[in-house]
C-alpha cells in the first residue's frame, strides 16, 4: 500500500485510539476525575509534541549526528520530567499526584525518540502506524482492565505511561540505535538551533488546547475541565474521521508545484475540504447530543453538549484553513504558518480571559472568535504569497 495510506493509518490511530478511550472511559468517571487528569496531563502533552517535533525533524536534517541526537533527547527528556516533577509538588491533590505519575513520561519518550526519528527519516511510515496501532491498543485495553477494578483516573494515567512505554519499545525493537562513541559538545551545539526551532514552531501550533485545558482547570473548577476535555476528545475523533485523511493527502499534492500550479491546487483543495467539513461538523453538531448520552453518559452529556456549538465551529474553521497551511508549508512560507499559529494561541487567550471569570461557556467562545479572525486574514495573506510573480518588461 501506498506511504500516504499508511501516514493516514498512523493518524488516525494516534487520534482515534485516545479519543474514544477517553470518551468510553467518562461513561464511568465524574467530570472531576476527568478534569483531574486533563489538567495534569496537559503540560505533559505539550512537552511531548515538542520532543516529537524538535527531536523527530532535527534527525531528519542530521541523521548523521546520531551520537549528539541522543545526548540530546535524553538530556531534554530528563530535564523535563525533572521540572514536570518539581512542578507536581507545588500543585495541591488531586492534580499534583497525578502529574507526579505522569512525569516520567518525557524522560520515557527521549530513550526512544531517535529509534522513532530514524523509522520516520528512513521513511518506515507501514511500520510506525502498526507500532503505534499495536502500542495504542495494548495499552487501551490495560487501562479499560484498571478501570473496570475501579481505578478511577488511574486508569487513564495507566494508559498514558503503558502507550508511551510500549510505543518506545517497539521503536527501539524495529530500530535499535546507541551511542558509537562519546558525544562531542560541539556535535549538540551544531543541532541545538535546528531542534529549539522546530520545537518552538510545534508548540506554537499545538499550545492552545492544553493551555486552555489549564486555565479552566485552575479558574474554573476540574468539573468544568472535565467537560472542556470531553468536547475537545469529541471534536479530535471528528477530525481523525473526516478531516485527518484530507489533511495527510494534501501536501504531497502541493509539493514541487509551482506557484500557478499551487494556487489552482490549492482552490480544488480548499473547495473538497469545505464540501466535506460543512457537512460533518453540523451534522456532528446536531448528533453530538444524541452521541454523548450514549458515549459518555446523559449527566455528563448534560454539561458537554452546550460546549459543542463553540468547538464545531473551531473544527470547520480549522478545516477551512489547513489546505491554506499546507499549500504555504510546501511553498515554503513556514514563518506565515508560524505567525497564524501564534496569531491563534495569543487572541485566543486573550479572548478568553473574561469568560475565565464567569463561566466555561463565555470561555470557549474564544477558540472560534480567534479562528475566525485570524483565517480572514491567513487567507488574504496566503493569496498575496501565493500570487505569482509579475513577468519582467522587456528591455
Amino acid at each position: 500500500m501506498s506511504p500516504t495510506f499508511w501516514s493516514t493509518v498512523l493518524q488516525f490511530s494516534r487520534l482515534a485510539v485516545n479519543a474514544s478511550l477517553l470518551l468510553v472511559a467518562s461513561r464511568f468517571l465524574t467530570l472531576a476525575e476527568i478534569g483531574t487528569f486533563a489538567t495534569a496531563f496537559a503540560p505533559v502533552r505539550l512537552t511531548q509534541g515538542v520532543l516529537r517535533a524538535g527531536l523527530g525533524d532535527a534527525a531528519i536534517l542530521h541523521g548523521e549526528r546520531r551520537n549528539a541526537l541522543i545526548a540530546l533527547s535524553l538530556t531534554l527528556g530528563l530535564t523535563v520530567s525533572l521540572i514536570l516533577a518539581g512542578a507536581a509538588l507545588l500543585l495541591p491533590p488531586p492534580v499534583g499526584p497525578t502529574l507526579a505519575a505522569l512525569a516520567p513520561i518525557p524522560l520515557i519518550q527521549s530513550i526512544a525518540q531517535p529509534s522513532e526519528s530514524y523509522l520516520r527519516r528512513q521513511m518506515r511510515l507501514r511500520a510506525l502506524a502498526m507500532r503505534t496501532m499495536v502500542a495504542q491498543s495494548t495499552s487501551a485495553a490495560l487501562a479499560l482492565l484498571v478501570l473496570a477494578q475501579g481505578g478511577g483516573t488511574f486508569s487513564l494515567v495507566t494508559f498514558a505511561l503503558a502507550n508511551t512505554a510500549l510505543t518506545g519499545a517497539l521503536s527501539i525493537w524495529l530500530s535499535p540505535i546507541g551511542p558509537s562513541t562519546r558525544p562531542h559538545w560541539r556535535e549538540i551545539r551544531a543541532i541545538l538551533p535546528d531542534t529549539l526551532r522546530l520545537s518552538l514552531r510545534d508548540l506554537a501550533g499545538n499550545a492552545t488546547l492544553p493551555l486552555l485545558q489549564l486555565a479552566i482547570g485552575a479558574c474554573l473548577g476540574l468539573a468544568a475541565a472535565g467537560a472542556f476535555q470531553i468536547a475537545a476528545r469529541f471534536l479530535s475523533l471528528i477530525d481523525a474521521l473526516a478531516i485527518a485523511p484530507i489533511r495527510y493527502v494534501a501536501l504531497p499534492r502541493f509539493a514541487g508545484l509551482p506557484r500557478p500550479a499551487l494556487r489552482e491546487e490549492l482552490t480544488r483543495s480548499m473547495s473538497v475540504t469545505a464540501r466535506v467539513a460543512c457537512l460533518v461538523y453540523p451534522l456532528a453538531l446536531l448528533a453530538a447530543p444524541k452521541i454523548l448520552a450514549i458515549a459518555v453518559g446523559p449527566a455528563h452529556a448534560a454539561s458537554v453538549a452546550p460546549l459543542m456549538p463553540a468547538f464545531c465551529l473551531t473544527g470547520l474553521l480549522t478545516a477551512l484553513a489547513m489546505p491554506v497551511t499546507q499549500a504555504l508549508s510546501a511553498a515554503g512560507a513556514i514563518r506565515l504558518t508560524l505567525t497564524r499559529s501564534l496569531a491563534t494561541l495569543g487572541m485566543t487567550l486573550i479572548l478568553a480571559l473574561p469568560g475565565l471569570q464567569t463561566t466555561l461557556n463565555t470561555a470557549i467562545w474564544a477558540l472560534p472568535t480567534a479562528s475566525l479572525l485570524v483565517l480572514l486574514w491567513y487567507i488574504r495573506a496566503a493569496q498575496r504569497w501565493l500570487r505569482p510573480a509579475p513577468a519582467r518588461a522587456a528591455a
